[in-house]
């Protein structure tokens, strides 16, 4: 009896020791080979990137050139006011591609806006807006425009996007450069959202300066 006794012993001893082996093997590979990402912090101050995407020749800045020529071919006055790009069903792959975006001007001569689309291969096309514009939108100032999109994701990530991409994979990206008002800095807002649990993350860039303003998110 107690030599049956032992051996069952031996044998709890062994599997649980063997559990604990495999237990310990999966936390030392997560802490070694899965990449760390801050927490979302609502500090100023450019982040330090653990996340990096690789720019192409397909930026917003750079496609801006194509959405000039064909607004300019509309009405000359035409300002530049908000540029967008949206990523569906996002994951960090996706997020390098080159994206389409979408440049909105507003001609204060016409009093109405005026919305190019570039495509990553530099072809553009355009649609006027008919309804007259009451109020007129703050314009984009060139010279504030330092801080391209490549960047601008890459602060999203290394401030909690990357985390709710692993989280949440397929979410909505959209990122967006916008004046809000004349006396506000010019900013990007690059923003994460489920459309299955209404989460959300979003960044909120000075476009000049890269400094992170404020974040805004529904994710503990």
């Amino acid at each position: 009896m107690k030599l049956n006794l032992s051996r069952r012993d031996l044998i709890l001893i062994a599997a649980f020791w063997l559990v604990g082996c495999a237990l310990m093997v999966v936390v030392l590979y997560f802490a070694v080979f899965q990449p760390t990402t801050p927490p979302p912090s609502t500090g100023g101050g450019v982040p330090q990137a653990t996340f990096t995407l690789v720019a192409g020749d397909q930026t917003a800045r750079n496609l801006q050139a194509a959405a000039q020529a064909q607004v300019t071919r509309w009405q000359a006055d035409a300002q530049l006011f908000t540029v967008a790009a949206t990523w569906e069903q996002a994951d960090l792959a996706h997020l390098a591609e080159p994206a389409t975006w979408t440049y909105r001007f507003y001609s204060p001569a016409l009093r109405r806006f005026y919305f190019v689309t570039v495509r990553p291969d530099g072809e553009a096309t355009g649609i006027s807006h008919s309804e007259r514009v009451r109020t007129p939108p703050p314009v984009i100032n060139p010279d504030a425009w330092q801080v391209d999109s490549p960047q601008a994701l890459n602060i999203w990530l290394n401030r909690g996007g990357a985390a709710m991409l692993q989280a949440i994979p397929g979410i909505q990206v959209v990122a967006q450069l916008q004046a809000s008002s004349p006396n506000d800095p010019l900013m990007w807002a690059v923003a994460g959202y489920d459309k299955i649990s209404k989460n959300y993350h979003t960044v909120f860039i000075n476009a000049q300066t890269g400094e992170v303003i404020n974040i805004e998110t529904s994710l503990n």
